[in-house]
């Protein structure tokens, strides 16, 4: 309850309560703006090592933080911009399209028209509603993350339906990993520069090749 409270007050997708464990870990208990709990989240980590380096005025890292996805590394490359190694990528079976784990499941589906960003519209979210509950994913459900090609193949566009928050958000950083490694599937492409309506993550997947 307190998450949804303090989410809808300052218009936030997550709540995080972070406990120090060690000079150089911690520990994070993440809540979706809904209430519930999930295993993981890329952009909540990169918050996280922002937090530690620029409130809590600790050294650049690299920190660790204990998920429920499992350990995450966090190291600073900046005031703003932060590295994290994410947890390892699980690819799953799903006869509705690409189906894979990146700390949480994202199925991802190229989205074959233009303009993706313009189009997130409540026709797509319908769509997206019906794939994150549909019964093969259950009972966890899935994240739906679509993907846009660009004339680079190392640049790809993305936007993820978030379970939990049931809307698409700015940006997502484990949806930024399906996408690349949906990239990677595709294309060969093991560095991947994503672009989600928030902004660009990049993406080495380069230990999977």
């Amino acid at each position: 309850k307190a998450a949804v409270l303090v989410c809808k007050k300052n218009q936030a997708d997550g709540f995080i309560l972070l406990e120090q464990q060690g000079p150089q870990n911690f520990k994070w208990y993440f809540f979706n703006n809904d209430g519930s709990d999930a295993e993981m989240c890329g952009n909540a980590t990169r918050c996280v090592g922002f937090y530690i380096q620029n409130r809590l005025k600790q050294s650049k890292g690299p920190w660790i933080l204990q998920t429920v996805a499992g350990p995450i590394n966090i190291s600073s490359v900046g005031a703003e911009q932060f590295r994290v190694q994410m947890s390892p990528i699980q690819k799953l079976e799903s006869s509705l399209g690409f189906f894979c784990d990146t700390g949480v499941p994202h199925l991802v589906r190229e989205y074959a028209q233009k303009n993706l960003f313009e189009n997130l519209n409540e026709n797509l979210k319908s769509k997206s509603k019906l794939l994150r509950f549909h019964p093969e994913h259950q009972p966890r459900g899935t994240n739906v993350t679509y993907v846009e090609f660009t004339e680079s193949p190392s640049h790809i566009k993305a936007a993820s339906y978030e379970r939990g928050v049931e809307d698409f958000t700015q940006a997502c950083g484990t949806g930024a990993m399906a996408a690349a490694f949906f990239n990677l599937a595709a294309h060969g492409i093991s560095e991947t520069a994503v672009e989600m309506p928030g902004g660009t993550l990049i993406m080495n997947l380069s230990n999977l090749d």
